[in-house]
């Protein structure tokens, strides 16, 4: 993905890739705070509801950031400087459902209605801002990052409503769209 962005070796595709490279590892790097919390706890939730807050906390920020909701959204478009349009549409397409389909594997742990609430207005934000952003933006390939970038907050927003299943076929069916 790195190099894939970088092949015009040009200021936009050096910042572009950088971006997304320490973006992704961000989220790399909430994912692992994620499961050492989780291994610290032996994975029973259910019974430590008290001490939930850590690992729910770092599991929103690795689906925000892995499915570039609004904090960390700015990578998507930028990562558009790939050489080729399939290579975009892989980037806008396979990247950001890693953490959608995160958060659907654990759906359990989001039974809580202030995260619910997080996640649908940092999802209808996502949506409403790069609906803006792709409406005045003139390159094709970022247009099209921008339209993944909020279906991909129309599945958070449904998740947030809490009807999984529901985001779950509109990602399925987005991603049949887009191939």
């Amino acid at each position: 993905s790195f190099f894939l962005v970088l092949f015009y070796n040009n200021w936009d595709s050096n910042s572009g890739s950088m971006n997304t490279v320490l973006t992704n590892r961000l989220g790399d790097f909430f994912l692992f705070v994620f499961f050492s919390f989780s291994s610290f706890l032996n994975f029973n939730f259910y019974f430590y509801s008290f001490v939930l807050w850590g690992p729910l906390f770092f599991l929103v920020l690795t689906a925000f950031t892995k499915s570039a909701q609004f904090p960390f959204s700015g990578w998507l478009p930028k990562a558009m400087s790939a050489p080729t349009p399939v290579s975009s549409l892989v980037h806008s397409s396979t990247l950001v459902t890693a953490g959608l389909l995160l958060l659907f594997n654990f759906s359990f742990m989001l039974m809580n209605f202030k995260v619910m609430l997080l996640i649908f207005f940092v999802g209808l934000f996502t949506t409403f801002f790069s609906s803006l952003t792709a409406v005045v933006e003139e390159d094709m390939k970022k247009v099209v990052a921008l339209s993944t970038l909020s279906q991909m907050g129309f599945s958070m927003i449904t998740l947030g409503l809490g009807y999984y299943l529901v985001s779950l076929v509109h990602l399925l069916s987005h991603a049949l769209f887009k191939s």
